[in-house]
């Protein structure tokens, strides 16, 4: 990452853990405020689920923790540029449903 790098999570319980807290602050990362339950803002949900349905698609499943970090290296290193490209060009019209949505449900 580097010195000028913010950390942004969506609110889940795990990321707002203390340990969480605790590391983030020890390690000198500032956290982005974000509005909590908006995964409607954070284009990388779409890649998770991508990630997810590439990996289930392996025959036969991952054997264990190990074999799992190496099929989902595998797929990462495997999604095209244009898949990126798309989720950041994206954004604009994601901020602009949820402002229009004053917060709540959008179709993405």
């Amino acid at each position: 990452m580097g010195p000028q790098a913010v950390y942004q999570d969506d609110n889940a319980r795990p990321h707002r853990a203390r340990v969480v807290n605790d590391f983030l602050q020890q390690s000198g990362v500032d956290r982005m405020e974000w509005p909590a339950c908006s995964p409607d803002l954070n284009p990388i949900e779409n890649l998770w689920d991508e990630l997810d349905r590439k990996v289930r698609s392996n025959l036969p499943p991952p054997r264990d923790v190990q074999h799992l970090y190496q099929m989902l290296q595998a797929e990462w290193q495997a999604v095209p540029q244009r898949i990126f490209t798309t989720l950041v060009n994206s954004m604009r019209t994601h901020c602009v449903e949820c402002q229009n949505s004053q917060g709540g449900y959008t179709h993405y």
